[in-house]
């Protein structure tokens, strides 16, 4: 009788242990497919912005050309051209919605200062539609504006001004062609692989996974290693061309704003605007604002 008893208990222990292992089991895959699928998604969302498809001019400037540029991956984008009235023009690349109309970067002061402008449009725009890569493949557009400019005979010399991850592909462009004399780079992140994943927060186990999906994801859905866009390893390769690196005070830690200017060589400047944020350091200090960044492309983009 105890023997029997033994076995009985003996197997009701194995079923426990198969029951506690195969639940385990289930919320690892419950886990997993959950932790995927909203990586996936949130990804795919950040990729898919809204198209602006009539955005707003400068009410103070002139109506632009307007033009289709090709890029290298067969897409037509949309562009705005304020034509140079002192030989010098700026490339401007924006953030998600592309820098169309009064998107940022804000540029309505160097048109009329005589800069020739070209705003580009968002991937998210362009025909056929594409995904908006975060800096990536936004390269390929950076380099159809900048044969553009180069094919327009009343510019002489060309500087590029980008916003958060136009900030990334303005640093890369100057990085891989010599014909940008200048860059004002503002708000982009320092490596994209390490943006996302946010390697130096103190973070739980699970929310670490969940970055890292994330990465993987993008990883998936552009064909483009995060981490292999990197400003910071690009921007030694601007020298001797120069640098402006703005930052407003409350993105400069996770910009990693100091270690990119350490790693620029001269000529560079880096400017924290105080009480400075993502998207809002020119509201934070316009006039200066203005100021530093007229002053730095016409003392840079003498033709």
């Amino acid at each position: 009788m105890p023997d029997d008893w033994a076995q009985r208990r003996g197997a009701v222990s194995q079923r426990l242990l198969r029951l506690a292992a195969f639940a385990t089991l289930a919320g690892i895959l419950v886990y997993l497919i959950i932790n995927t699928g909203l990586a996936w998604m949130y990804v795919y969302v950040l990729e898919h912005p809204a198209c602006q498809d009539d955005p707003q001019r400068f009410s103070n400037s002139p109506v632009p050309e307007e033009h289709w540029l090709k890029t290298r991956d067969g897409l037509s984008l949309r562009a705005w051209y304020y034509p140079s009235k002192n030989g010098a023009a700026v490339l401007a690349l924006g953030g998600l919605g592309g820098a169309l109309g009064d998107n940022l970067p804000q540029v309505d002061f160097l048109e009329e200062e005589g800069f020739g402008v070209l705003q580009i449009d968002s991937r998210a725009c362009a025909r056929p539609r594409a995904p908006v890569t975060l800096g990536a493949k936004e390269l390929y557009d950076a380099e159809a504006g900048l044969a553009f400019l180069l094919s327009r005979p009343e510019v002489e010399v060309i500087g590029v001004y980008g916003f958060s991850m136009g900030g990334a592909a303005a640093i890369r462009l100057a990085a891989r062609h010599a014909e940008i004399a200048a860059v004002v780079a503002e708000g982009g992140y320092f490596n994209l692989g390490d943006d996302l994943i946010e390697p130096d927060s103190r973070l739980n186990a699970l929310h670490r996974a969940f970055l890292y999906t994330i990465a993987a994801s993008y990883w998936l859905q552009t064909g483009m290693n995060p981490w292999e866009i990197s400003p910071i390893d690009d921007l030694p390769e601007i020298s001797p061309r120069p640098v402006f690196l703005i930052y407003g005070e409350g993105e400069a830690a996770s910009g990693r704003a100091q270690a990119q200017f350490e790693a620029a060589r001269e000529p560079k400047s880096l400017w924290v605007v105080p009480g400075g944020a993502h998207g809002i350091n020119y509201a934070a200090s316009p006039g200066e604002f203005r100021h530093r960044v007229t002053e730095f492309f016409s003392s840079t983009l003498s033709p």
